[in-house]
């Protein structure tokens, strides 16, 4: 796991929360959506299907632990969810990533994808703060 590395344009978009059993849990820096990215914790990884057999059990509890923290960051934002999205594209950004972004059929996107929609809109410094706080108390 040393020679994992964040893509730059992640890093640059998302603040990182901390690690689960196998990826490292980021929020994507959009007041927009309640919107989180797991990045396996491996080097060289594009597709799903590069992830090992050996570390699917961990891949998917990461990602339901991610559902859970998900519907946590939209409760503290005050949005409803009626759906999750989990989703894997890579069609920018290569590297492996996973997002879990709850939606509702009142936010900008919907129901078409967040990806590509509008200019993203970071938090405001006072309102991540106590976002993160409450994201990383609750895994």
């Amino acid at each position: 796991m040393s020679d994992f590395i964040v893509d730059p344009r992640i890093e640059a978009s998302s603040i990182r929360l901390g690690d689960l059993r196998l990826c490292e849990l980021r929020l994507q820096n959009d007041a927009r959506f309640p919107w989180l990215v797991l990045l396996p914790k491996r080097a060289g990884l594009i597709e799903l299907t590069d992830v090992l057999s050996e570390d699917d059990a961990a891949l998917w509890a990461d990602i339901r632990a991610a559902e859970k923290l998900a519907r946590l960051a939209a409760a503290h934002l005050g949005f409803p969810v009626t759906k999750i999205n989990i989703a894997n594209l890579g069609n920018i950004v290569a590297q492996l990533h996973i997002h879990i972004i709850a939606r509702n059929d009142r936010d900008p996107a919907w129901p078409g994808p967040v990806w590509g929609f509008g200019q993203a809109e970071p938090f405001a410094p006072e309102r991540i703060d106590a976002l993160v706080q409450t994201l990383k108390t609750n895994f």
